[in-house]
């Protein structure tokens, strides 16, 4: 909740947020996407924050996002770099947030926040993809973590 609030007191969630230009997305975040990477501080620290939008619906496209990207978001997904959190993931906080600002479940039920790992019975989660990512910093638009 206090990752949530932080966000929308600077514009980064909600109705009025700040985007950037959406492009061509694929699973599991969705069909288009924007990717917001910023420093963030909260409780103190600033920290790295990466929040991707993830947009669907029929009829969604690049240009159909732009024009009104509320109307297609369907999640917001967010790493968050907390020092000594979880050194395992490169320390990194996950959350997936649906728009109104609850956090999502996976199908058990689980909200999607925090060490958001592989389930037994379930798909990769935010730590099992990203651990895949280049460099070994978990992100995959950049090597700088």
């Amino acid at each position: 909740k206090k990752l949530w609030s932080t966000m929308k007191k600077h514009k980064l969630v909600g109705k009025n947020q700040l985007v950037s230009a959406a492009y061509q997305g694929m699973h599991p975040h969705g069909a288009v996407l924007d990717t917001v990477e910023i420093s963030l501080k909260m409780e103190g620290k600033i920290m790295p924050l990466i929040i991707k939008r993830n947009y669907g619906g029929e009829g969604v496209s690049i240009d159909a996002v732009n024009a009104d990207p509320n109307k297609w978001l369907k999640a917001i997904t967010v790493m968050y770099k907390r020092p000594g959190f979880d050194p395992a993931a490169n320390d990194w906080f996950w959350a997936k947030y649906l728009p109104d600002g609850s956090l999502d479940k996976n199908p058990a039920g689980m909200q999607l926040a925090g060490k958001v790992a592989r389930t037994p019975d379930g798909p990769k989660g935010c730590i099992g993809c990203h651990q895949g990512a280049p460099g070994g910093d978990f992100v995959f638009i950049n090597d700088k973590y």
